[in-house]
C-alpha cells in the first residue's frame, strides 16, 4: 500500500495536540500547540505544492484539489487570525474549536480520498484476528476518549483532558476499574451513558458486538468474518459459530437485566424507587457482569457493606461474568440433558473446581489479615460479607466495601497473588487466568512425581498446552515487572502500591490503594498500557507477531544447558 508520509504527518501532529489540550494552558503549552497548528498548515501546503510541481497540467491539478486548496486558505487565514488575537488580547485557554474543525476536515478529506488505500489495509488487517482485535480495541478506545472530552460529558461542562479521558476510555473498553476522575461527581449523565457502553462494548468484545449488529441487520456474514469470531470466542465449530454468537449476546442481556431487577430492589429500599435507582441498578448490573468495577458512588460500594441484598447480587454477577461464556453454556447444558447422558467437560470442571478454591482461600485469607485491621469495626456478620466479596472481586471486578488504603505490605502482596492469577479463560474477566494456573499447577506437579504426562483429571494435557500456558505466564510476569520499575523510577510512591497497581491494571481488576488518581502523565501512560494488554491477553498480543512456520526442514544439532 502506497503511504503517502505528508498525511501521516499531519495526522500524528494533529493527534499529539490533544495531550496537552487543558483547561489552563500555559505558555509552554501556547508554543506547542500554535507549533502544531503551524506544522500541519505548512503539511498540507507542501503536500499541495508538492503536487502541482509534478502535474504535467498544473490548471486542472488545481481544480481537482480545489478542497486542498480551500482548506489551505481558510486554514491559513484562520491561524493568522489566532496569532492576532493571542498577541493582543492574550492567548486562548484552549485550541481554538475552529482549529479543531479544520482539522477534522482536512483528515475527513484525505481518508476519503485514499479509501481505495484502506480499504487495502482493512482486507490486509482482517486476515490477522489478532492484529484485528488489537486494531478494534485502540479504534473503540480513541473514540470513547473523545467523546469524553466533550463539554457535555462531565458535570462542569468543560469535558476532561485528553489524558484522564484516553485513561477513563482505557479502563472502560479493557472492563478494569481504575478510575484518575472520580466517575460519581465528574461526569454528567450523558458521561455515565458513554462510560457504560464502553463496559459493555469491552466486556463482550467489540467483534462480538460488530457481528451481531450484523445479524440484527439481516446481513450474511462472511467465511472469513466467521473465522475471525471463531478467534475471539475460541469456538472452532464453524457451521454453529451464529448461534453461538446469539447465545452469548442473549446470555448476557439476560443476566445483566436479572441483576439490574434485584439491584433496583436493594437500591430503592435505600434511595427510593426512582429514574436515578433505573439508571443506577442497570449500569451496577453491566459493570458487575462485565467485571469491570466502575461504580456511580464515589466510596465505590463501602456505603452498602451491610446490605446483603445488594452485595452478593454484585457477587453473583462477577462469578458468573468470571466463569466464561463456554463454561455457562457447558453448566446449561448439563442440567438440561438426563443424568446418563450429563457430562461436564474438563475446562468447565478446572473453571469451577479451581474457582471454589480461590473463593474459599481468598475469603479465609483476607479475613484471617484484616479481622483486626479494617474490619475490626465491623459486626461479625458483615464482616464474613466484606471478606467473602473482597474474594469474589479481589481477582477481576475492582468493587470494594472497605477501604483499601489502610491495608498492610504483607496484604496488599498477597493480594496481588490472586489479582495476577485472575479468572477463566475466555470470560470478561483478566490476568492469567485461572485455566493457565491450572495447567502450570499439573505441570509442576507432574515434575514433583517424575511423571513423564501432564495430566488433570485423568486426561493428559497436550505439550502445546503447557508451552502456551509458560508463555502466558512469562508474559504476565514480564509487563507486571516493567510497569513496576517504569513507576518506580518516575513515581513518589511506596513500592508495594506501584505493585499493586501494576498488577491491579493488568489483571484488569480495578483495586487500587488510591495511587492511580496521584500518578503524573507518565504513570498513567504505564498503567494505560498495563491494562490494555491485560484486556487483550498475552496469547492475542504475542500472536501479532507470530511469523510464517518454519519449513525449511533444517536440523540443528541437539544442545545441552545446565538448569537451576
Amino acid at each position: 500500500m502506497k503511504k503517502n508520509p505528508l498525511i501521516l504527518a499531519t495526522f500524528f501532529l494533529s493527534i499529539l495536540s490533544l495531550p496537552v489540550h487543558s483547561a489552563q494552558v500555559l505558555s509552554v503549552q501556547w508554543f506547542i500547540l500554535r507549533t502544531i497548528d503551524s506544522a500541519v498548515l505548512f503539511l498540507a501546503i507542501s503536500e499541495l505544492l508538492k503536487g502541482l510541481k509534478k502535474s504535467e497540467y498544473r490548471r486542472q491539478f488545481m481544480l481537482k484539489n480545489l478542497p486542498l486548496t480551500g482548506f489551505s486558505a481558510l486554514y491559513l487565514l484562520v491561524l493568522a487570525g489566532l496569532f492576532i488575537k493571542d498577541f493582543t488580547s492574550g492567548h486562548e485557554p484552549y485550541i481554538n474549536l475552529t482549529v479543531i474543525v479544520f482539522r477534522s476536515l482536512f483528515l475527513l478529506y484525505r481518508g476519503f480520498e485514499n479509501v481505495k488505500s484502506i480499504e487495502t489495509a482493512l482486507s490486509r488487517l482482517n486476515e490477522r484476528p489478532a492484529l484485528s482485535i488489537i486494531f478494534s480495541f485502540f479504534a473503540v478506545i480513541m473514540v470513547g476518549t473523545l467523546l469524553l472530552m466533550l463539554p457535555f460529558a462531565t458535570a462542569d461542562g468543560k469535558g476532561l483532558n485528553f489524558i484522564d479521558s484516553w485513561f477513563t476510555a482505557t479502563s472502560a473498553v479493557c472492563v478494569t476499574g481504575l478510575i484518575v476522575v472520580d466517575t460519581a461527581a465528574a461526569f454528567s449523565t450523558a458521561g455515565r451513558i458513554i462510560i457504560l457502553v464502553l463496559i459493555q462494548i469491552g466486556g463482550l468484545g467489540i467483534m462480538i458486538m460488530t457481528y451481531f449488529s450484523m445479524f440484527i441487520l439481516r446481513r450474511n456474514v462472511t467465511l472469513e468474518e466467521k473465522k475471525r469470531l471463531s478467534f475471539v470466542i475460541s469456538d472452532t465449530d464453524l457451521s454453529d459459530i451464529i448461534q453461538t454468537l446469539k447465545k452469548i449476546i442473549y446470555l448476557t442481556f439476560l443476566i445483566e437485566a436479572a441483576g439490574a431487577v434485584l439491584l433496583f430492589i436493594g437500591l430503592g429500599i435505600r434511595q427510593g424507587f426512582g429514574i436515578r435507582t433505573v439508571f443506577s441498578a442497570v449500569f451496577h448490573s453491566v459493570s458487575a457482569f462485565c467485571n469491570a468495577g466502575f461504580s456511580l458512588y464515589s466510596d465505590s460500594l463501602e456505603g452498602f457493606a451491610g446490605s446483603p441484598l445488594i452485595i452478593l447480587t454484585i457477587s453473583m454477577l462477577i462469578i458468573a461474568g468470571g466463569l466464561s461464556f463456554a463454561v455457562l453454556f457447558n453448566l446449561g447444558n448439563y442440567f438440561r440433558t438426563s443424568k446418563s447422558l450429563r457430562r461436564l467437560s474438563l475446562n468447565t470442571k478446572i473453571v469451577l473446581t479451581w474457582t471454589a478454591l480461590l473463593l474459599l482461600s481468598g475469603f479465609l485469607f483476607f479475613y484471617a489479615a484484616e479481622h483486626g485491621n479494617t474490619l475490626r469495626n465491623l459486626p461479625t456478620g458483615k464482616q464474613y460479607l466484606a471478606a467473602f466479596f473482597q474474594s469474589v472481586t479481589l481477582r477481576t471486578a475492582g468493587f470494594n466495601t472497605v477501604p483499601f488504603s489502610g491495608f498492610t505490605a504483607g496484604t496488599i502482596v498477597i493480594m496481588c497473588v490472586f489479582m495476577f492469577t485472575g479468572a477463566a479463560s475466555g470470560s470478561t474477566a483478566g490476568g492469567i487466568k485461572i485455566n493457565t494456573s491450572a495447567v502450570l499447577a499439573a505441570y509442576i506437579k507432574s515434575l514433583v512425581t517424575n511423571s513423564p504426562r501432564v495430566t488433570l483429571y485423568r486426561y493428559q494435557l497436550s505439550k502445546t498446552r503447557v508451552l502456551r500456558a509458560f508463555a502466558v505466564f512469562q508474559y504476565g510476569i514480564t509487563a507486571v515487572l516493567a510497569g513496576v520499575a517504569a513507576l518506580a523510577f518516575t513515581q513518589n510512591a511506596p513500592l508495594e502500591d506501584i505493585l499493586f497497581e501494576s498488577v491491579s491494571a493488568f489483571g484488569t481488576v480495578g483495586l487500587s490503594t488510591g495511587l492511580t488518581p496521584h500518578l503524573n502523565i507518565f504513570g498513567k501512560l504505564v498503567i494505560i498500557l498495563l491494562m490494555f494488554n491485560g484486556r487483550l491477553g498475552p496469547l492475542t498480543i504475542l500472536s501479532t507477531f507470530s511469523g510464517r512456520t518454519d519449513k525449511s526442514g533444517v536440523k540443528y544439532p541437539r544442545g545441552d544447558i545446565l538448569i537451576g
